[in-house]
């Protein structure tokens, strides 16, 4: 298909979809006016177009296309700025993985270019502080009087702005996950008490948390491991019985060997 398909129908697509994006046109007028133009399979076209609509809103897509394709189309979003280009890189990838466990065989050209667009932003992100920042902003808004805080809100959008930011974050093993998970069996190893809601799935809730976090050179062992609740899970990290660096607290403390 790539020996097939126009440069000039990644500008027509891209055309095809803000129009039907905008409510100008119907699929099916875009699909029939590109297939006269082009001469090409309904399929093909669509690829062409809808890939763009996908990208935008972040929806499923289950056509292929050209990697120059994809490029085009990601070159037009970027120019919304980065928040939108690393939402549309994330629908991409989707497609790249669904791609991979069809064998269709292109999807190296399309990881370049997913790569590509992913140095671009990175130059426009910042690192992840604004949890640390957010919270201590809380705690000054708190002390303020109430007078003050009224004024503020009044003065504030109502619509926060995003922000791209950077992040670094463990590849953490799915297997010591399913063994503590099995092992609590649906029982906060905190608290004690039930998980407090089932997954779609009826799996009970729990989260599984690092006696010695990860960030403090802790293992991703079962064993440095227990599944809690919400509840209990954010008391280990900013309740006052627990410290920064870690729990303090052994698996053997918790019943968990």
């Amino acid at each position: 298909m790539a020996n097939t398909v126009p440069p000039q129908l990644f500008e027509d697509g891209y055309l095809a979809a803000k129009e039907v994006l905008a409510g100008r046109a119907t699929a099916a007028a875009v699909r029939a006016r590109l297939i006269e133009h082009f001469g090409l399979a309904a399929r093909t076209v669509d690829a062409y177009w809808q890939c763009h609509i996908a990208l935008i809103k972040g929806t499923k897509f289950r056509h292929t296309l050209q990697a120059d394709g994809w490029r085009f189309n990601l070159a037009k979003i970027a120019e919304m700025g980065p928040v939108a280009l690393m939402a549309a890189l994330e629908t991409f990838m989707e497609h790249i993985v669904y791609l991979k466990g069809k064998t269709r065989g292109n999807e190296p050209g399309l990881h370049r270019v997913h790569d590509e667009f992913v140095r671009a932003i990175q130059t426009s992100a910042v690192f992840n502080v604004a949890g640390t920042e957010l919270d201590g902003q809380v705690a000054e808004a708190m002390a303020e009087s109430a007078e003050i805080r009224s004024a503020r809100l009044q003065q504030a959008p109502t619509k926060p702005e995003q922000q791209l930011v950077l992040s670094r974050v463990f590849r953490r093993n799915p297997y010591v996950i399913a063994e503590v998970l099995l092992r609590a069996a649906g029982i906060c190893e905190s608290c004690r008490l039930p998980a407090p809601f089932t997954r779609a799935d009826g799996r009970p809730y729990l989260e599984v948390h690092h006696l010695i976090r990860l960030a403090d050179g802790g293992a991703d062992t079962v064993s440095n491991a227990i599944a809690v609740c919400p509840n209990c899970h954010r008391e280990r990290h900013f309740g006052a019985g627990y410290s920064e660096a870690g729990d303090g607290i052994l698996p053997e403390d918790v019943g968990v060997d």
